[in-house]
């Protein structure tokens, strides 16, 4: 294999010139997003390199508790991306302007928790299988392997998770009538959301089993680019690559499945007929 090519300081800031050409085209183009592009890459220098740090810092210390946080707040964020991105919600409104703690649990957004508790239990499983029966990760908190790959795992599974509720939402406002036919001819709140449930889940599931199809051919994807990079045997890099791709498939479509569940939970009452409170179009 080829020796490790290093990037300089200076490399990278001279990369950092390709830049210019993003905002060169949104001038001529008039596309008023030179803020936004000036931010992002800022905010990406910023945030990759502190990660860079961080992590080798967790290398070196080798502790279950930080491995721990850092997933949890990896957890956190993309749940949060995720909800930002989200244009259907089925949270309670707030009235009152003061909350209090009697109160308070009401006014808590619960797609926000639904999209969290779907994220880690959809992540959870195919990850421990992956990590203690597939690669017999030792020890058990090895930040090695542990953070980099649950990284990318999540990191679908938030994009995912927006795809489902954002089709949901456009789904349950086109078909509302048809819900209420159905329910009203007897149908169950499953039953009447059947359609526009499988929908959801298929539009989530459609990024992750694209890139299947075209993986190798069309797309070398990065953590097999990067392994290539840094010298390791391409064979042994796409076992890697191919592990990845289908633990994403596995969490996505657990994540989605859980979350399908709890959507359905949560927009029927208890006489099965629709929360119309909480439907935030």
């Amino acid at each position: 294999m080829s020796n490790y090519i290093s990037i300089s300081n200076t490399s990278l800031m001279l990369s950092l010139s390709l830049m210019f050409v993003v905002i060169i085209i949104s001038i001529l183009n008039k596309l008023n997003i030179i803020g936004s592009i000036l931010l992002g890459t800022v905010r990406s220098f910023v945030q990759l390199t502190f990660m860079g740090y961080v992590l080798s810092l967790i290398f070196d210390l080798q502790k279950w508790y930080f491995t721990i946080t850092i997933l949890l707040i990896m957890l956190i964020f993309a749940t949060m991306d995720s909800y930002k991105r989200i244009d259907f919600r089925f949270d309670p409104v707030c009235k009152k302007k003061g909350i209090f703690k009697k109160n308070l649990s009401s006014c808590y957004p619960k797609t926000f928790r639904y999209c969290l508790l779907s994220m880690v239990l959809g992540n959870l499983l195919p990850l421990a299988f992956i990590f203690y029966l597939v690669l017999n990760v030792s020890p058990w908190y090895n930040p090695q392997y542990i953070i980099p790959i649950s990284a990318m795992i999540i990191s679908n599974t938030m994009t995912a998770i927006s795809l489902f509720l954002n089709t949901f939402g456009n789904q349950i406002k086109l078909r509302l009538l048809e819900v209420e036919a159905k329910l009203s001819l007897g149908s169950s709140p499953a039953g009447a959301i059947n359609l526009i449930k499988n929908n959801s889940i298929k539009s989530g599931l459609i990024p992750t089993i694209n890139t299947l199809m075209v993986l190798g051919i069309v797309k070398l994807p990065g953590m097999m680019t990067g392994q290539i990079l840094g010298g390791v045997d391409p064979i042994e890099s796409v076992r890697y690559q191919l592990l990845i791709m289908y633990t994403i498939a596995a969490s996505t479509a657990l994540s989605l499945f859980i979350l399908a569940y709890l959507t359905e939970k949560a927009l029927f009452n208890h006489r099965e007929q629709i929360k119309y409170e909480l439907l935030n179009f």
